[in-house]
């Protein structure tokens, strides 16, 4: 018995909020939309698009909107449409009962800028190719390759990730190159040189390396010393004078 007043009571329950989310839905159905609110998310510090470029895009695909009832208002084909700009990542738009069509932005975060031949575009959080901006230009790492594979994506997304969990090399690498063959060559922020790393393998043990060699070596004699701090060889830091 009681089995069974349990199941009436969540039945009861289930209907009752579904009657409610139908009610709720068929009276907006008659609001018409008083103002757009905009918000685009800049926490990351990237400012590729802003309110009045997704205001813009909006009366691309609606002449008007202020004054529509929600129900004229097709905020899941809004919502696609803003997707296809290439930095957005997504749109989320809603309503309120007072009148508001709320529309949420988070823009496509770049981890590094590619310069392949004549080509340049940025790479994201995971590794998806999207164009640049003429508004705005992230600073991230850049990278140099003849051409963009599946293998070379893979490499850099583990090389980006052990730079970026290092704030000492965060800090001092601002390029890697690829050359044919896929060895690695980064170069730094301070001294001018190239960092030989060699094929994408033992790549902890190359960085911590470089590490001790900048602090020992570097240090005493010179950030300019060397032309060339080649990784490639185990247990050996084999550097190149000008």
């Amino acid at each position: 018995m009681r089995k069974f007043l349990n199941i009436t009571y969540f039945l009861l329950i289930i209907a009752m909020l579904s009657f409610l989310s139908w009610t709720s839905r068929e009276s907006l159905n008659d609001v018409a939309c008083q103002k757009v609110e905009i918000q685009v998310d800049t926490e990351e510090g990237l400012f590729f698009v802003d309110a009045e470029m997704v205001g813009a895009m909006l009366l691309e695909k609606e002449d008007s909107i202020l004054g529509k009832t929600y129900e004229d208002i097709n905020i899941y084909l809004l919502e696609e449409f803003l997707d296809t700009h290439p930095n957005i990542k997504k749109a989320e738009l809603y309503l309120t009962i007072d009148g508001n069509l709320c529309v949420d932005v988070k823009q496509r975060k770049p981890i590094v800028r590619v310069f392949e031949e004549n080509d340049s575009y940025y790479l994201d959080q995971e590794i998806m190719q999207f164009s640049l901006s003429e508004k705005y230009s992230a600073r991230v790492l850049q990278v140099y390759w003849s051409e963009i594979t599946e293998e070379r994506k893979t490499i850099l997304a583990s090389v980006v990730d052990l730079i970026d969990a290092d704030e000492f090399l965060k800090a001092q690498i601002t390029a890697i190159a690829f050359d044919e063959t896929d060895e690695l060559i980064v170069y730094p922020r301070v001294g001018d040189h190239k960092i030989i790393l060699g094929e994408a393998q033992n790549l902890v043990k190359k960085f911590e390396k470089l590490k001790v060699f900048y602090r020992h070596g570097l240090e005493k004699v010179g950030w300019d010393r060397y032309s060339h701090i080649n990784l490639k060889f185990k247990d050996q830091v084999v550097c190149t004078k000008r």
